[in-house]
């Protein structure tokens, strides 16, 4: 298969009428998916989406991002995913950079986004995609009504491996996220490493409950090509995820540690059976043995980690279940995958000995097509065909990867990356404050926090709900900081950087 077209086609061939999709109360057939998907493609094509277009999703989960993605497929345009977490004003500036000629946007962001984009310098249609027939939406074009009234495009059949399919931003260490453009080859390979590695079949019902803004969406692309059911899940809730479990007959579900602790505890609380319940696939920030081991004795299934990146599609080990039964092997995050090559390196570039750490380099064929509008950090982070991912670790002689630190200072709190140097940034531009320090901190519900230390000007009131409220308001809900404490001085050396050891000393004040 050359393109995402052909996933889609061969299965509405061979399995017209098992459900493909569902989404709260609504069932989709493969039939129907496919119908669907041939509209929303002529709506597009209507709207001026063609070749090398854009189509942004702005949303929580629904059948929409899956809808989308593929109608731009048939049209060799690419689908554009925001994460609906960052702040109305940080998605406006995304969009204003980006070529999107069409926003699907939930009712609940609309009017925030709407005063955003005030100012954005070209014309972008927004499209409802909750209100249903007779909801007011203020004259935005309704989803459902855009597909019912268009003229279904099965396909260009000019689409090639090679040709962007997907727009994902990923956190940047600083300003603005940055957009990582996947192709057509890079996600069907990734599918086919997935049907391997994660073991899907054609009788699985996977449960997607993580966010479809992060590139795991990749991995739902699994069970569409094998005529498997997905549900799509819009809680995050420990109870909501246990119930949908037990309604769905779910077979596997992706979480990230913090919830799969939390339904975990759910379930052995609440005496509930997830009998149907196969798989845990968990990744997305560090998990302790001694979570795993928790979390296996209260679910009674598989686990499977993985450990990747946006840039390389997804998974770039694996922590197989089988290697679950290891102690030994349970703080690694497994083996290469198929087609992923693994180096580690030293800071000169040299290859380190088994047991060494150093930074962690990957070269893979599901590699990103490169940063979007920004060649110099695609170099920057390219480099001989190998990814620098900015993760130090170290591997076994049996080729079992350990990461031991992040280079970069990242910050995963619940699954999301956070960069804490952002995040001061966005506190020293408050009027008030004349210096601050951010860092990540153990968080027993979200692995990890965000804490802030800051500096106030003589005679500043700033508190800490106004920090909190700024972050919020300027970068989105989840990087702000979860502790705010102020000091009168943060400790800098003569070359203006908080040593590791100061900001020890300043989380000892939390």
């Amino acid at each position: 298969m050359a393109s995402l077209v052909s996933l889609l086609d061969e299965s509405a061939r061979a399995y017209p009428d098992q459900t493909a999709l569902c989404f709260r109360d609504r069932e989709f057939t493969y039939r129907e998916m496919h119908r669907r998907v041939d509209a929303l493609a002529g709506a597009l094509a209507g709207l001026g989406v063609g070749k090398g277009g854009f189509a942004a999703v702005v949303s929580a989960n629904s059948n929409v991002t899956v809808e989308v993605l593929f109608a731009c497929a048939r049209l060799g345009a690419v689908c554009e995913r925001y994460n609906v977490r960052l702040s109305p004003r940080v998605i406006a500036q995304l969009l204003a950079r980006s070529e999107a000629r069409v926003a699907f946007v939930s009712a609940a962001l609309r009017p925030a986004l709407a005063e955003a984009l005030v100012g954005i310098g070209r014309t972008l249609m927004i499209v409802d995609v909750d209100g249903g027939a007779g909801a007011e939406c203020g004259g935005v074009p309704r989803y459902e009504e855009l597909l019912a009234s268009a003229d279904p495009v099965p396909s260009t059949g000019d689409v090639d491996d090679g040709d962007p399919a997907m727009l994902l931003y990923t956190s940047g260490t600083t300003g603005l996220p940055r957009g990582v453009l996947l192709s057509h080859g890079a996600l069907l390979r990734r599918t086919a490493i997935d049907i391997e590695g994660m073991r899907f079949s054609h009788d699985d019902i996977l449960l997607c409950e993580l966010p479809l803004f992060h590139v795991t969406f990749v991995s739902t692309l699994a069970t569409l090509a094998l005529g498997a059911r997905l549900v799509i899940a819009d809680s995050h809730k420990p109870a909501d995820i246990a119930a949908d479990i037990v309604r769905t007959g779910a077979t596997r579900t992706a979480l990230v540690p913090c919830l799969m602790r939390g339904l975990a505890d759910y379930v052995a609380r609440e005496g509930i059976e997830l009998d149907t319940l196969e798989l845990v696939i968990y990744g997305g920030e560090p998990v302790e043995p001694e979570l795993l081991e928790h979390c296996r004795r209260l679910l009674p299934c598989g686990f499977l980690q993985g450990y990747g990146m946006t840039e390389t599609t997804a998974a770039i080990t694996m922590l197989l279940p089988e290697h679950h039964e290891h102690p030994r092997l349970l703080p690694t995050v497994g083996k290469a995958v198929p087609g992923m090559e693994i180096r580690i390196v030293d800071d000169e570039g040299r290859a380190c000995a088994a047991g060494v750490p150093g930074e962690v380099l990957v070269r893979t064929d599901t590699l990103m097509l490169g940063y979007y509008r920004d060649p110099a950090r695609t170099a920057e982070a390219v480099q001989d065909g190998w990814y620098r991912t900015g993760d130090i670790g170290f591997l076994d002689a049996e080729g079992f990867l350990t990461l031991v630190d992040r280079k970069n200072n990242l910050v995963i709190s619940g699954g999301e990356n956070v960069y804490p140097l952002e995040v001061s940034r966005c506190i020293k531009a408050l009027a008030g404050v004349v210096d601050a320090v951010v860092a990540g901190v153990p968080d027993k519900r979200w692995g990890e926090s965000l804490a802030a230390f800051v500096v106030r000007a003589e005679g500043s009131r700033i508190s800490e709900a106004d920090i909190v409220a700024h972050c919020a308001r300027e970068l989105g809900g989840y990087k702000k900081p979860h502790a705010v404490r102020f000091v009168d001085d943060l400790g800098r050396s003569a070359s203006g950087k908080v040593s590791r050891e100061q900001l020890e000393e300043l989380k000892g004040l939390l």
